[in-house]
């Protein structure tokens, strides 16, 4: 192999912090904030359930029938095949129906409450109708297509457990379990900041040596969801009193601030100073990661601090390892193991062992064992754009090795599931 490109960022390890570390350096002493709020169903999406719900009804509330087709009786089961059957009858969905009686199979729809005497349920495709009778080449077994009362959930089970998040699959078992009303906890406040003289806001012309702020807009669209109430703290100079200053005043009203730019160490980052000066505390970390060394915890007051690297990438990727999980525990949603998939490299991946790296890659195909082919994109770096967009995910590369050859297994984090944006 010749042409390897030197790696970006290709600095000496010294005391850096691997990220499993600096996770639980980050969560430490994180607890879920104060206070609830009741929500009617139609409000609870995504929302993160603050007390256990328990169903107060058996699930199915009755036995009926799990596909359209034919009630059979236990005497008409006995009988030899193929066996012709007269229909009388009909139990649709939501009404009565009269008892069923040998010799006679009863028409039964999808839902409709099993009648009496019925001890099966053939489907209709099974059946051979002809007028008002029906042939049956096989008999079902008892109990065939029956969803039995309370086979589901018993009076009195946990539907939805305290801290979970609330999705579609949660809202249909809460309505079919009659909780029209629970509790939830209440909204996140989260401000995020920008700090750098050199930025300016989105559409403004940013002249020759100043940038545009791609990291607030950013943040604020990964950080927004039901449970988040996000506030846009705008860009803040690099000056000391200035930084400390937004920092008071957010603490006044804030559960969690995420600032990105100034952590670096430079005579020109004030985030550190500016915490202590506001009355907090702070602990710089540098990270023995790929792109983001430098990021910074911790808080004035009750309010929680995560000051981000200043380069997109970096901020990205630190706010998804750090960022999710702060956010979920301060929401008293109930931790969650990191559930990257493993996938397969469609050429080498150049990297320096010392340092985790994720890098932006998109699916190129699948392999015979059906794991997804992933290609690397771009040429590494933490301000690089284009390749985070064309890529469908953030592949991990250890820090433990070195380079990681064609064919081999990476860990890989869909931006449409793990790193869900």
């Amino acid at each position: 192999m010749t042409g390897r490109p030197r790696p970006v960022d290709d600095l000496p390890n010294g005391d850096l912090v691997p990220p499993d570390a600096a996770r639980a350096i980050v969560l430490g002493g994180v607890v879920p904030v104060a206070g609830t709020e009741s929500v009617t169903l139609a409000g609870a999406l995504g929302r993160v359930v603050a007390t256990d719900q328990r169903s107060g009804v058996a699930l199915p509330r009755f036995d009926n029938a799990a596909v359209d087709g034919y009630g059979l009786t236990a005497e008409d089961l006995a009988r030899p095949v193929p066996a012709t059957l007269a229909v009388a009858g009909r139990a649709p969905a939501g009404r009565p129906s009269p008892p069923a009686r040998p010799g006679a199979a009863v028409r039964i729809l999808t839902g409709a409450a099993i009648p009496e005497g019925v001890a099966a349920v053939v489907a209709h495709e099974r059946t051979i109708a002809a007028g008002d009778a029906i042939t049956l080449p096989a008999m079902p077994p008892p109990g065939a297509n029956i969803r039995r009362h309370g086979e589901d959930v018993s009076p009195g089970t946990v539907v939805v457990a305290a801290g979970t998040p609330i999705d579609a699959r949660h809202i249909a078992i809460l309505a079919a379990a009659g909780i029209a009303r629970l509790t939830v906890r209440r909204r996140l406040r989260i401000g995020v900041l920008s700090t750098g003289d050199e930025l300016v806001e989105a559409g403004e012309a940013p002249g020759p040596s100043r940038i545009v702020d791609t990291n607030r807009p950013m943040l604020i669209a990964v950080l927004g969801s039901a449970a988040v109430e996000v506030v846009d703290l705008g860009v803040v100079a690099d000056r000391r009193e200035t930084v400390a200053a937004a920092i008071a005043d957010a603490a006044a009203h804030l559960d969690l601030l995420i600032s990105s730019g100034g952590v670096a160490g430079s005579d020109a980052d004030h985030l550190e100073p500016a915490i202590r000066a506001a009355g907090g505390r702070c602990r710089p970390l540098k990270l023995a990661l790929r792109p983001g060394k430098p990021i910074a915890e911790g808080e004035v007051g009750r309010m929680r601090i995560l000051a981000l690297p200043g380069n997109p990438v970096a901020a990205l990727v630190n706010v998804l390892l750090f960022g999710r999980p702060m956010i979920r525990r301060l929401a008293g949603a109930a931790d969650t193991a990191r559930s990257d998939v493993p996938a397969r490299t469609s050429a080498v991946f150049w990297h320096k062992a010392g340092r985790t790296e994720f890098v932006p890659a998109r699916i190129v195909g699948h392999g015979d064992d059906g794991l997804p082919t992933i290609e690397k994109l771009g040429r590494g770096g933490s301000a690089r754009l284009m390749p985070l967009v064309a890529a469908d995910g953030l592949a991990e590369i250890d820090g433990g090795v070195g380079d990681v050859p064609a064919g081999a297994c990476v860990r890989f984090h869909p931006f449409s599931t793990a790193f869900a944006l």
